[in-house]
């Protein structure tokens, strides 16, 4: 082990749908991990877009890409990360995993069942309805996970105590 990797954060990262309860559960965790735990998440980096650049834009890939290497400099300046992210495919599993090597990461898959899902954005109002179920196929596709959750199962207080326990 790298004597310099002492001095890096954790990076807790939390991959699932949108609406399948990363954001509630990532605040949660930052209530119960011991230390500062920063909330990286997607949703905010896609906030730094002007209104009207539509989310299939070319911005949106970038946007992860600088959301990716943003999380491993937090990281290698001793910033322990909570990321919120919904992983489109493999590519961004991949990117994440590179930048983050040397960094110690706890991937967990933040699951929903499809009604569940579907009843939260009737609940939201803020997203098109069907969005994550239509993430379902890809957003898991590849990835290899050293913890699942299911958010309609457990409260975010009971799934941050299955995660902090974990990361010990």
């Amino acid at each position: 082990m790298d004597q310099g990797q002492n001095d890096f954060g954790k990076v807790v990262i939390l991959n699932g749908t949108s609406s399948s309860g990363k954001s509630k559960l990532a605040k949660a965790l930052q209530h119960r991990l011991e230390g500062t735990y920063l909330h990286c998440s997607l949703d905010a980096f896609w906030n730094m877009t002007p209104s009207d650049i539509p989310a299939n834009s070319i911005n949106f890939p970038n946007l992860k890409s600088a959301m990716v290497q943003s999380i491993g400099f937090l990281a290698r300046t001793g910033h322990n990360v909570i990321v919120d992210i919904i992983y489109s495919g493999e590519d961004t599993h991949r990117q994440m995993t590179h930048a983050l090597k040397d960094v110690h990461m706890t991937t967990v898959k933040v699951e929903c069942p499809s009604a569940e899902l579907r009843r939260r954005e009737l609940k939201r109002g803020d997203r098109k309805i069907g969005l994550a179920e239509s993430q379902i196929s890809s957003v898991h596709q590849n990835v290899c996970y050293d913890l699942v959750l299911d958010t309609s199962k457990a409260s975010p207080e009971a799934c941050a105590d299955i995660i902090s326990d974990s990361i010990g």
